[in-house]
């Protein structure tokens, strides 16, 4: 295994249909940027979809199951656990990143009572108390106000300044749209799972547009379960076409 001087990366954050997938993405792209430095990242997801885990892996961090997310009792002793055996002890250079609107105070303040690190990725101050060391707020509509319970030594990093954009996205910074008069070319992408089948009415409304050379891609992620009937709503029509497991959401865009 790579050795560092830099200190290792641990991400907690979990995907399923019922969630999405959002929140280990984004951690994807702040493991890719620890990785760009030569750092060791470490996923710890209870991630459903096979193809999303292939996805983290792919990318060269290493991967471990959690059976039991949290408020389950057995995600803070796993987790613990994990970070306890690859370093047998707290160590005061590695972080833990939590991403998910699951995980609450309580999860937290056991964190930082077992001695490590903590990265709190947040998007409305949806937690009672904020015992993290940093809490990271990418959003536009970010406040301090949202963090106002928070402990002495807490940072906040709020603002689009601190986005996490995945390597595929930075490399077309600078890139000029031409926008045409009228609209031909349609993306639909509702994230990882869409669990209100929200896609498919998408679809049978795009059915109904009459512009002439109308194209529209819709992006069905790694955990819809509603992909055979999205596949076979548009089998009938040639402007719309159906794309599983995109690795190229940017030239998409």
């Amino acid at each position: 295994m790579k050795t560092s001087s830099l200190p290792s990366i641990f991400v907690r954050a979990d995907a399923s249909a019922s969630i999405g997938t959002g929140h280990v993405m984004r951690c994807i792209a702040l493991g890719q940027a620890w990785q760009d430095k030569g750092g060791r990242v470490v996923f710890i997801s209870h991630c459903e979809s096979g193809k999303l885990q292939e996805r983290i892996i792919g990318e060269g961090f290493d991967f471990i199951y959690i059976e039991n997310p949290h408020p389950h009792s057995s995600d803070l002793d796993k987790t613990i656990e994990t970070l306890s055996t690859i370093h047998h002890s707290p160590s005061t250079n590695d972080w833990l990143a939590v991403d998910g609107y699951h995980f609450d105070s309580m999860y937290q303040k056991k964190i930082k009572e077992a001695g490590y690190r903590l990265l709190w990725i947040d998007d409305y101050g949806h937690a009672d108390h904020y015992y993290a060391d940093i809490v990271l707020n990418q959003n536009i509509s970010a406040e301090e106000s949202f963090y106002s319970k928070r402990e002495s030594y807490t940072r906040l990093l709020l603002g689009t300044r601190y986005v996490l954009l995945r390597r595929e996205f930075r490399q077309w910074q600078g890139w000029q749209r031409e926008i045409p008069d009228t609209a031909k070319k349609i993306l639909v992408t509702l994230g990882g799972s869409d669990p209100e089948s929200l896609t498919l009415k998408i679809v049978q409304a795009l059915k109904q547009v009459d512009i002439s050379g109308l194209e529209a891609k819709i992006v069905v992620g790694p955990s819809n379960p509603n992909l055979h009937t999205l596949q076979q709503e548009v089998s009938d029509n040639a402007n719309l076409q159906i794309i599983t497991n995109a690795t190229n959401m940017p030239e998409l865009m």
